[in-house]
């Protein structure tokens, strides 16, 4: 069960949602607003103090988000621009009943994209999303060579899926990667797979970790940015 209000804190308008959860999380949204999350029972004394403890970094980080112009959400219509490696496309929908996977001409970039009569958002994003795992599954044995051979050190497994990070590491030494890398220059595919590797030595992210992503990976800070450069 979730119980929501709006609550509003030294001016600043806040959406509190308490929840079957333990802790207190604080988020802002791109277009400004904050929500705060919260356990069922907990007063709202104690709420209001944790979210006055981080009000000048909310200031900031809306102030922030604020100046930057929303992007506005992908239709996957004729003519929209996507990216393959990094590579700006065209999309060009298609009615074909013998075609039932995306393709693209790397020389006139254009994304062909065979999609259902009436079909919606959700329906085309996914047949884009699978022409991205295809990418992925397709070079990761180039990447997994690579970035293996600079760390000297190899998974149990690598799976491609959708997800909201951009990869993960699992003590069992399983690592995911997020199919959507395929839209980014191959250096970032490279840089996540570096970083899950290093999991395999240092699983935190303290100083040995950034240390090993030095040393195996020396602009890995630049190419995070890049990474999470919006597209």
């Amino acid at each position: 069960m979730v119980v929501r209000e709006e609550i509003e804190i030294e001016g600043i308008s806040i959406i509190l949602e308490r929840k079957n959860i333990k802790n207190l999380y604080l988020r802002i949204k791109p277009d400004g607003t904050v929500k705060v999350s919260s356990p069922m029972r907990l007063s709202d004394e104690v709420i209001n103090d944790f979210v006055l403890s981080r009000i000048d970094w909310i200031r900031d980080t809306r102030a922030k988000m604020l100046e930057k112009p929303l992007k506005p959400q992908l239709k996957y219509v004729n003519g929209e621009t996507h990216y393959i490696w990094g590579e700006p496309y065209t999309l060009q929908l298609i009615t074909n009943e013998i075609v039932k996977k995306a393709i693209y001409d790397s020389d006139e970039h254009v994304i062909y994209l065979p999609v259902p009569k009436r079909s919606n958002i959700k329906q085309r994003e996914k047949i884009l999303f699978e022409l991205y795992r295809d990418e992925m599954n397709k070079n990761l044995s180039y990447f997994l060579e690579k970035c293996t051979y600079f760390v000297g050190k190899e998974p149990k497994e690598v799976k491609i899926r959708n997800m909201k990070n951009w990869g993960n590491c699992r003590k069992d030494k399983r690592i995911t990667l997020n199919l959507k890398l395929a839209k980014k220059p191959p250096v970032c595919t490279e840089y996540v797979l570096i970083h899950e590797l290093c999991h395999l030595i240092e699983f935190n992210h303290g100083p040995r970790f950034k240390a090993l992503m030095d040393n195996f990976c020396h602009n890995w800070r630049e190419i995070k940015r890049v990474l999470n450069e919006e597209q």
